[in-house]
Formats: structure tokens, C-alpha cells, sequence
């Protein structure tokens, strides 16, 4: 463990609330983009050397973490600004005032490592707070580069970079933003699923060539690594001869290519676990059938629930498909793994509803997979997720609202406690009314069971009277024929 002596810089800038002027805040972000743009091209080499991805992988990760730096800008308006900060000073209710949380500690994901430490940052920046970022020794290239740029740009007062953890009574005063599991999820923290699985469903009446198209590229996109990247795709099993097809044609296509093979090997050279793959344990697997593969990629049809296939996140491009019989079967399925980090729903918009509706998810997609959601870590599990960027400024903010006018509630209290006994009586009075009518008209609402009873009922007068018709039928019939002797 370290001391919290580094960064009295930081308590103490906390403490004075550098970071809640605006302008501030504007000129931090001038600085940090400007420098960013300088430093282009290392940045675009460390990216490359430690991901593998392809030039036009990492070029989309390099533009999504500069579009995140212009959104929470943007985001930045001095005239609202100031009339927020002189409602009081003009009688009146600052109902949604809000300030910085203080100081924001940044653990980033090593999964597109400079998309997520922006990310964070910046919105941390937008918000008002110091911040500290967790950059630990390691092999890695980007954390080397980053270590470089920022404490050069940034306001040493305001910003830091922390090579060990501080103890847990400096995180306990900061608000973390933990990307990673190696820090334990507190009250103060935003928290992003790590280990959560990524389900996705394809019905037998979804686009089947369109569901192919995003879940194979959403799985070998980004080395395979993203936390939405999808774990299992559960396929209808009336659709998933024409889903494997479509995969077939999809995979070829897109793992082929001008390099086929060859350029797959190299996709991966800081390849994240050790050991067996996953596409050699599926080789070993009774109960899994190889439908495609090449180097270090593959599609998997996987039927034995049990299998470890079906267990574990994958981090790899390795596709595992597992058929079910129902939209019923692949709901219970997805709900025995727990929460998941997403889920991908292909299928009629009645259908999709439905699997959305009991699937507990953190989130779920219709009909499309989000390709910007595979950079970068996960939503956090306790912030309402903002579709324009990772982190929204409220999460990282801290209601402070200041309140010049008196509530009704305020007047009737303060009237009750301080006014004679009929008056008090009175505002009993009308507290006891019954509420409102629901407005719903008496008899129209029939249930589950008053529906039961409907139906035996017209089913037993339909019998009596088919057997009244009948015995009456024969009855006539006798005495034709007696009338006729």
C-alpha cells in the first residue's frame, strides 16, 4: 500500500473546489484534447502493439475516445452555468443544483485501454472532480504512452497517476470508477460488469441473414474481448439450419479476407488466457460440433447444457451457438445464468418484447448490435446508460440543491402544530377523504378464473341444449311415425 502523501496536491485542490468553475474545466479539456492530437501517432503504435486489432479497429477506437472528449465539452455551458448558480440570489429554488463528487479514481479496463481511460476522464473532468488514474507497471505499450502525455497536460492540483492502490481509507473519500474486478464494488464507486455473460437470441422469425451479420462480426470484432461481445446465441431450432448457414457464408466472408488465415494469426499476439482455447476444448467436447474455423477463430454448435462451453465468458473469437425449443426454453436458460451484461433479442417486436421483458438484463438491444459498445468497458451496472457517452456528468455528480420557497407540505405541518384544535380537526379531516374512483366500470374486468367459469358455463349450455334438440328431434320422429300406423 501506498500513502495518501502524493496526492495532497489533489485533497487539497478537492477542498478548495478548483474543479467546480467552468471555465476551469473548458481549459483542461483544450489542453488534454490538444495534446491528444499531438501525439496521434504513438498513441495509434500503442494501441496496435498491445490489442492486435486492425488498423481500422484501432483507428475507430482512437475516434470514439476523441468524440467522448467533444460530447462532455459540449456538454459544458457557462450562461446555464451561472444561472443555475444565482437562482438564490434571485429568490429562487435551485431544485437540480449538483456539484462534483470531489475526487474520481479511474481503475481502466486493459480491454481498449485508451477508449476507457478517456472516457472516464473526460466525463469525470465535465463533472466537476479531481481525478486520479491507477496506471500499474506492466508490459502493456498504451499505460507507457498515457504516463507521458497526461501529467504533462493536465493540472498537476487536479490530476495524478497512481502506480499502487491507496489504502482503503483514501478510496473510502473518493468515488471510484472501477472498469476492472480487481477492486471491490462499494457504494461510492460506478462499477462496470466484468464477469457477466452477453446472451443473444435469434427466433425463427428474425432476419436471419441480418442476426448472422451482427453476431458474427460483434464476436470477432475487437479480438473478441469486449464484454459485449455475445457469450452464447441461442437459436430457435426450427431456424438454426438457415442461422448456420447464414454464419457459414458471414464468418467466411469476414475472417477470409485478402490474408485469410494468415492475418488471424496475428490478431491476438498478447492473447489474454493461457493455456487450451476455447476451440480446443470444443474439439474435445462430445457434445459440441466444429461448424467453421481457421486460426485461433471458430463457430461452435454446442447441445449439452452441461458442457463447459455454455459455463464460462468468452474472451475469444470463438462463436457458441445452442439451439432451443421455445422463446420460453431460451428465456429460462438466459435466467439461469444470472444477470446478464446485455442481451440481444433478433425476432418479431412482439417477441423481442416478451424475451426483453423476463430476461433480467442490464441492458437489451432489438434487432441490432451496438458495434460502439464493444470498445470500452460495460455501462455501469448502477448508472442509467447514456447512449451518447460511456459515462454520463450526473453519475459523477453529487445532488446539492438549495431551496428558497416553502412546500404545501411545510404550510400544513406548520399549521396543524401552531393553530387551534378545529383547524387541525379540519386538516384531518381531508386528509382521511377516500381517494378518487379508479374509473373502472363495474363488471367489465374479467380475470383468469371468471373466464374458467364463462367458458364451462357456455360449454355445459351448449351440451343441454344439443341434447334437448336431439331427444326432441327423435321425439318427432315417433310420432310421425305412430300418427302414420
Amino acid at each position: 500500500m501506498v500513502a495518501t502523501q502524493p496526492f495532497q496536491r489533489i485533497v487539497a485542490a478537492e477542498i478548495d473546489g478548483r474543479c467546480l468553475n467552468i471555465r476551469y474545466r473548458q481549459n483542461q479539456f483544450h489542453r488534454l484534447q490538444s495534446s491528444l492530437v499531438q501525439n496521434i501517432e504513438q498513441i495509434k503504435d500503442a494501441i496496435a502493439a498491445d490489442s492486435g486489432n486492425s488498423s481500422e479497429e484501432v483507428r475507430a477506437e482512437i475516434c470514439l475516445a476523441f468524440k467522448e472528449i467533444r460530447t462532455h465539452y459540449a456538454s459544458l455551458d457557462l450562461k446555464k452555468d451561472l444561472e443555475k448558480e444565482y437562482r438564490v440570489a434571485n429568490g429562487k429554488d435551485n431544485y437540480d443544483g449538483k456539484r462534483g463528487a470531489g475526487i474520481v479514481y479511474i481503475v481502466p479496463a486493459s480491454h481498449t485501454m485508451f477508449f476507457s481511460v478517456v472516457a472516464a476522464l473526460s466525463a469525470a473532468i465535465a463533472a466537476g472532480n479531481c481525478v486520479i488514474l491507477e496506471l500499474t507497471k506492466t508490459t502493456m505499450a498504451v499505460p507507457g504512452v498515457l504516463k507521458k502525455i497526461l501529467p504533462q497536460t493536465l493540472d498537476a492540483d487536479t490530476f495524478a497517476i497512481s502506480e499502487e492502490r491507496p489504502d482503503t481509507a483514501f478510496l473510502n473519500k473518493t468515488h471510484i470508477i472501477a472498469q476492472s474486478d480487481s477492486i471491490t464494488p462499494s457504494s461510492n464507486s460506478l462499477s462496470s460488469p466484468t464477469s457477466a455473460r452477453t446472451v443473444a437470441i435469434v427466433d425463427r422469425t428474425a432476419n436471419i441473414s441480418a442476426a448472422a451479420d451482427a453476431l458474427v462480426s460483434a464476436r470477432f470484432a475487437f479480438g473478441g474481448r469486449s464484454t459485449y461481445s455475445p457469450d452464447v446465441v441461442l437459436v430457435q431450432e426450427f431456424a438454426m439450419k438457415e442461422f448456420v448457414e447464414a454464419i457459414i457464408q458471414r464468418s467466411s466472408k469476414y475472417l477470409a479476407g485478402q490474408n485469410g488465415d494468415a492475418r488471424q494469426t496475428a490478431v491476438n499476439p498478447r492473447r489474454s488466457s493461457s493455456g487450451a482455447s476455447l476451440l480446443d476444448a470444443a474439439y474435445k467436447d462430445a457434445s459440441a460440433r466444429v461448424i467453421v474455423s481457421g486460426s485461433e477463430w471458430g463457430v461452435v454448435e454446442v447441445h449439452d447444457r452441461k458442457s463447459s462451453l455454455l459455463q464460462k465468458k468468452v474472451s475469444e473469437k470463438v462463436l457458441v451457438l445452442h439451439p432451443v425449443t421455445s422463446l420460453d426454453d431460451a428465456i429460462d436458460f438466459s435466467t439461469s445464468m444470472g444477470t446478464l451484461a446485455a442481451t440481444y433479442a433478433f425476432s418479431a417486436p412482439a417477441a423481442a418484447k416478451y424475451l426483453t421483458q423476463f430476461i433480467d438484463s442490464y441492458t437489451s438491444y432489438i434487432n441490432h448490435v451496438p458495434v460502439d459498445m464493444l470498445i470500452g468497458p460495460a455501462y455501469p451496472i448502477n448508472q442509467k446508460p447514456s447512449r451518447e457517452t460511456r459515462y454520463s456528468v450526473p453519475s459523477l455528480q453529487v445532488p446539492r440543491p438549495q431551496f428558497v420557497t416553502q412546500t404545501s407540505n411545510t404550510a400544513l405541518v406548520r399549521d396543524i402544530v401552531s393553530s387551534y384544535a378545529s383547524k387541525s380537526n379540519d386538516a384531518l379531516r381531508e386528509a382521511l377523504v377516500p381517494l378518487p374512483a379508479i374509473g373502472q366500470r363495474s363488471g367489465k374486468a374479467i380475470g383468469f378464473f371468471e373466464q374458467g367459469i364463462i367458458t364451462g358455463g357456455v360449454i355445459t349450455l351448449f351440451t343441454f341444449v344439443a341434447s334437448i334438440s336431439t331427444m326432441g328431434l327423435y321425439g318427432y320422429a315417433a310420432v310421425r311415425r305412430w300418427r302414420g300406423l
